[in-house]
């Protein structure tokens, strides 16, 4: 990924905490807030995912559908892995 000089203004606190953060683990402040960031992108992408189950879930419908497409990607795979045993 390109490195690109930036700023951007934080409050006292966050600046202590980083700095804090960035000790404790051996590195720069730059890479702290990078992983900080993807950490955070990876935690609301799977809230996300829950939230679209939990909704699927609440339908009826839309249940019974992601039902018989599991089931029908189950028997794929069962079959699939018969074959392959001889």
């Amino acid at each position: 990924m390109e490195s690109i000089a930036t700023s951007v203004r934080i409050a006292g606190d966050a600046i202590d905490i980083l700095s804090a953060l960035a000790s404790k683990l051996g590195q720069s402040k730059a890479q702290v807030i990078e992983f900080a960031l993807k950490e955070l992108e990876e935690r609301i992408f799977w809230a996300e995912v829950v939230d679209a189950f939990d909704r699927i879930a609440a339908d009826p419908q839309k249940a019974a559908l992601q039902k018989a497409e599991i089931e029908l990607w189950e028997q794929g795979t069962a079959r699939d892995y018969k074959g392959e045993e001889g």
